[in-house]
């Protein structure tokens, strides 16, 4: 479990977003919905130890930690494909090995989005949703502790948690927590925060 204590981050011009009562527990959902500049995505990168201008702790497990000391990936909307190589060949990139277990698995999951007739094609030929399921499956897959997606409502609307079932399913029995930001809440989860005046909230 990921904790907060007197924790606050720092941006550009005096940009100050205090987070209080969040607590990241393994195994859960969790969104965190806000408008735009409201700090969602220095949220998730502050989680993922990649950007480090706050005040306060992180608690992993009850001991303060530097962030990213734990296993945690970040899909964000900036986060590189390469575009001109087969769907297979980017699904497999960060592995050394790929076993055939991995492999079908990876499979599987394609078969459940609806891409698998997409293995041979070259990532330029997708659509937007469709290379971001190629991402959340690439990183499912990995077996992070926390599995971060920014701004998720920008690729992905509610029937999208239905086609990314299996995807989610199998993180879960991995022991994945998901956390994601949107701009307006979805429903059907039960693990809600929201940004305001600065302010992270729970509902």
């Amino acid at each position: 479990m990921i904790e907060f204590k007197d924790f606050t981050i720092l941006g550009n011009r005096g940009f100050r977003l205090k987070v209080t009562d969040l607590k990241i527990i393994n195994g859960q959902f969790i969104q965190i919905s806000g408008n735009n500049n409201t700090g969602k995505s220095l949220l998730m990168r502050t989680i993922a130890g990649e950007y480090k201008a706050y005040e306060g702790e992180i608690l992993y497990n009850g001991i303060a930690v530097k962030p990213g000391s734990y296993k945690a990936l970040l899909i964000s909307s900036d986060q590189a494909l390469l575009p001109d190589v087969t769907v297979s060949r980017n699904l497999f990139l960060p592995f050394h090995k790929i076993t055939k277990r991995k492999k079908e698995i990876i499979m599987n999951l394609l078969d459940n989005t609806g891409l698998s007739s997409s293995i041979n094609h070259p990532i330029h030929t997708l659509s937007r949703s469709e290379k971001k399921s190629l991402q959340l499956i690439r990183a499912v897959v990995q077996l992070p502790h926390y599995l971060l997606i920014d701004d998720y409502d920008t690729y992905f609307d509610n029937s999208s948690l239905n086609n990314l079932s299996a995807v989610f399913e199998y993180a879960a029995k991995a022991g994945t927590t998901l956390v994601i930001t949107t701009k307006q809440q979805i429903s059907n989860l039960t693990h809600n925060y929201i940004i305001s005046s600065g302010v992270l909230h729970k509902l």
